[in-house]
C-alpha cells in the first residue's frame, strides 16, 4: 500500500462527506418543492381571469393573479433550476467517487518531479 493509495482513501472519504451533505440539502429541498412550491404552481397554471383563486392539492385556496402569479412562476422557475444543478453535482460526485475508488482515475501528485 503506497502514497497513492492512502491519499486516493482520503479523496474518497472527502467525497463521501461532500455526498452526505449535498444529499441533505438535496432532500430537504425536493421535500420543499414538492410539498408546497409545486402544488401552488399547479393551482394557478389555467387561471387567467383577474381576482381568480385556485386550489392546490392539499386544499388550500391560493391567489392567482398580478405579482402572485408572476412570483410564483418565479420560485417555480429557479427552484427547478436549483433542483436540476444539485442533481448534477449529485451524480458527478457519485461518479467520481466511484471512479477514484475502483483505481481507474488517479489525483496527480503535484509536489513529485
Amino acid at each position: 500500500m503506497g502514497a497513492g493509495a492512502i491519499k486516493d482513501k482520503v479523496g474518497v472519504n472527502i467525497l463521501k462527506v461532500a455526498q452526505v451533505i449535498v444529499g441533505g440539502i438535496y432532500i430537504l429541498f425536493i421535500l420543499l418543492y414538492l410539498g408546497l412550491i409545486v402544488p401552488e404552481y399547479l393551482a394557478c397554471i389555467n387561471c387567467d381571469t383577474e381576482g381568480a383563486m385556485g386550489t392546490n392539492i392539499w386544499g388550500d385556496s391560493v391567489q392567482c393573479f398580478g405579482d402572485s402569479k408572476a412570483f410564483g412562476q418565479v420560485m417555480f422557475d429557479v427552484s427547478t433550476m436549483t433542483i436540476v444543478g444539485l442533481s448534477v453535482v449529485l451524480i458527478l460526485l457519485f461518479l467520481w467517487r466511484n471512479l477514484i475508488s475502483r483505481g481507474e482515475f488517479r489525483i496527480k501528485d503535484s509536489s513529485k518531479k
